[in-house]
């Protein structure tokens, strides 16, 4: 078959805008796989989804809750919070809970009233919950992304936080050790910052405060308010004395949260070995299936209250952990929570993969004392810090956020998981994988497809 000029015309402009398209899909997939964007789909026509743990909160209100939003007409939070709080209070209608009233004020117009609502709890713009003379309080930051914009699932976890706030007198006190070197828990660096977490956990209702142990006093300086101690990335070793007074604490019912510094054990192997948990380096190589060189998992343990509600569906990213090793210690039980695939060194005898755990969870009863109640004592070693970093926290793509959330629940004492899902996010995060199979399929598999059908129209026209 002969193609006449304006054929070939034809199909060669064809084929140009197939090839046009094509590129134009090689450079939006790239672009996709480095970013990892969030999709904000709050604000389409259907209303806010409520997460699981929103829904499990609101069986359990009763009563009349008063609820005050206080919000400027301008501020990007005014009209997409007003639907959360319906979505609220209607989702609590049908699970037979508390009654939410709810009123709109403008603080610049209405000064009166907003003079009323602030001296009964409220601090500026926000939102202010009222019952039975308890009353908790919503920033209107704490409703916003980094940027300024709304954010959906900061929004829908710090509602559901202050709700739950309303059942508690006092919230919970939660230590950061100090003088070590460790990094400040109110780091605003967006990379290598901890304000995500600290932001996280005080929408769970929980108090960060520095703690430096005082070896003179009594008790070592760990007030008895002290629900859980943090101990992240400390740069100079805890000293002999130091983790006696841990330890001693520990097997009181203490709970410990500790994430390890990138090199060194700071002191703390002789602690962590105590309570069944060895650490030290990659035996193999790590497997890197993300972006960035970072470690993307989704081995998570399906029968530990940590990561039984993340198993399966979640995906976290670290950057280069630590491996933990359980050791045999009696009366302690240690589950591995997270676990990363590793490859084999080069030279290495054995070729298949293993899997390392990062992230373990030990547990064993306590005795009474004088100073805190009868309970078991609890312990969560990661091997890093950064996987916390506002760098993985802020970002809705990883549930690294809803991990270490879930970690302080379980320590604290708290039931539910902390998982924010379902806040009308639409979270894109595939590992390298699954961004090659989208690359073949959109950028090669359609434009062939396309080319093969041009082939087919001209021929028979011809």
């Amino acid at each position: 078959m002969r193609l006449t000029r304006g054929q070939w015309r034809w199909f060669l402009g064809a084929g140009v805008c197939v090839a046009l398209a094509a590129l134009a899909a090689v450079l939006a997939d790239a672009l996709l796989a480095r970013l990892r964007p969030t999709i904000d789909v709050s604000a389409l026509g259907v209303g806010p989804a409520l997460s699981e743990r929103g829904r499990a909160t609101l069986t359990d209100t009763s009563g009349v809750i008063a609820v005050s939003c206080l919000l400027p007409a301008e501020s990007p939070a005014a009209l997409p919070v007003g639907r959360l709080l319906r979505a609220f209070a209607q989702a609590s209608r049908d699970a037979a809970g508390a009654t939410f009233t709810i009123t709109y004020v403008d603080p610049r117009m209405e000064i009166g009233e907003t003079t009323r609502l602030m001296a009964q709890g409220a601090e500026g713009p926000g939102i202010l919950f009222r019952q039975m003379g308890r009353h908790a309080f919503v920033p209107e930051n704490a409703l916003l992304s980094v940027s300024g914009a709304y954010d959906p699932a900061e929004a829908e976890s710090a509602v559901t936080a202050a709700i739950a706030r309303l059942s508690r007198a006092e919230g919970l006190e939660i230590a950061w050790l100090t003088g070590h070197g460790e990094p400040a828990f109110d780091g605003t660096d967006p990379l290598s910052g901890f304000s995500g977490l600290r932001r996280a956990l005080e929408n769970e209702g929980c108090r960060l405060r520095p703690l430096t142990l005082d070896v003179s006093a009594e008790g070592g300086g760990i007030p008895d308010s002290v629900g859980a101690l943090m101990i992240v990335a400390p740069r100079y070793p805890v000293t002999s004395p130091e983790r006696a007074i841990l330890l001693d604490w520990l097997d009181r019912g203490g709970r410990l949260f500790c994430a390890l510094p990138s090199s060194g054990d700071a002191g703390l192997g002789p602690l962590l070995e105590r309570w069944g948990i060895r650490f030290g380096a990659w035996p193999r190589t790590p497997t890197r299936r993300a972006e960035g060189d970072a470690g993307l998992t989704d081995l998570l343990a399906a029968d530990h209250p940590v990561t039984q509600e993340l198993a399966g569906r979640a995906q976290l990213v670290f950057g280069a952990p630590r491996a933990l090793m359980a050791e045999a210690v009696r009366g302690v039980s240690v589950t591995p929570l997270v676990c990363l695939e590793a490859a084999p060194l080069p030279n290495a005898a054995a070729q298949t993969n293993q899997t390392v755990a990062v992230m373990m969870a030990a547990e064993r009863g306590g005795r009474v004392g004088t100073d805190l109640a009868f309970r078991p004592g609890r312990v969560v070693a990661v091997g890093e810090a950064a996987f916390a970093e506002n760098r993985y926290v802020l970002n809705h793509a990883t549930a690294n956020r809803d991990l270490t959330v879930n970690a302080m629940r379980w320590l604290t004492g708290l039931s539910g998981s902390g998982a924010r899902t379902g806040a009308g996010v639409l979270r894109i995060g595939a590992d390298a994988r699954a961004w090659r199979v989208d690359f073949l399929t959109v950028a090669l598999g359609v434009p062939f497809a396309l080319c093969l059908l041009l082939w087919l129209l001209t021929r028979r026209r011809g």
